[in-house]
């Protein structure tokens, strides 16, 4: 039995992640949600890791922590999650150590909340992450002909899906073929299943909705 425990659906994009792996990989998992910023929170997040953070997978009695961790572990048992081919398999890699690592500027602004519907005026850094981003995507997308970064789906559109939200969420500018990208990732059944729960939600997280 897994068992994945996950953030608020509405706001935790770290979380979103691996629980669209796992469904993709189609692997049986019970899942868990630790309401974030509450004052018990912390202490509840402790008891998983010494991180304390999540997304945290239960194996058996193994812990994993962090997201590209799950996924790669998740890739183990079903290889497909990956592109098939060996070069754009680190490519894929790099892509998601960079979806963690880069674009920071871009998450403190626009942090996910998918019932956010807003034109904000992001600083202008923040605005040239999310640029940056979609040059990104318009580079890996340029090299295939199917709809994902890598023709198939993969994990790389996995931690692209809360980035998306976010161009969503905040109205963000972007060119025409990263919005199309984005359409596609936000019609994938699976992650309409997140959304429609995140949806549902019937708490906020203060300091998130009044950026």
């Amino acid at each position: 039995m897994l068992k994945l425990y996950i953030g608020d659906k509405n706001y935790s994009s770290w979380s979103m992640r691996p629980w669209l792996v796992l469904k993709k990989a189609q692997l049986p998992f019970a899942e868990e949600m630790i309401r974030l910023c509450l004052p018990d929170t912390k202490e509840k997040l402790l008891q998983l890791c010494d991180a304390g953070t999540v997304p945290v997978l239960r194996v058996h009695d193994e812990i994993i922590p962090d997201s590209l961790a799950i996924c790669q572990w998740a890739a183990k048992c079903v290889p497909n999650l990956w592109p098939t081919d060996s070069k754009d398999r680190d490519l894929a890699i790099g892509f998601c150590k960079q979806m963690q690592d880069d674009f920071a500027d871009f998450r403190e602004h626009a942090p996910m909340n998918l019932r956010r519907r807003t034109r904000t005026d992001l600083p202008s850094y923040a605005l040239g992450a999310a640029n940056r981003l979609a040059e990104r995507w318009l580079e890996l997308l340029s090299r295939h002909d199917g709809p994902f970064l890598f023709g198939n789906w993969s994990i790389a559109d996995a931690f692209s899906t809360p980035y998306a939200t976010r161009f969503v969420s905040y109205g963000v500018p972007r060119p025409v073929r990263a919005d199309t990208y984005i359409s596609e990732l936000m019609a994938d059944e699976d992650y309409l299943q997140w959304e429609m729960q995140g949806l549902s939600e019937d708490w906020r997280i203060e300091r998130v909705d009044q950026l």
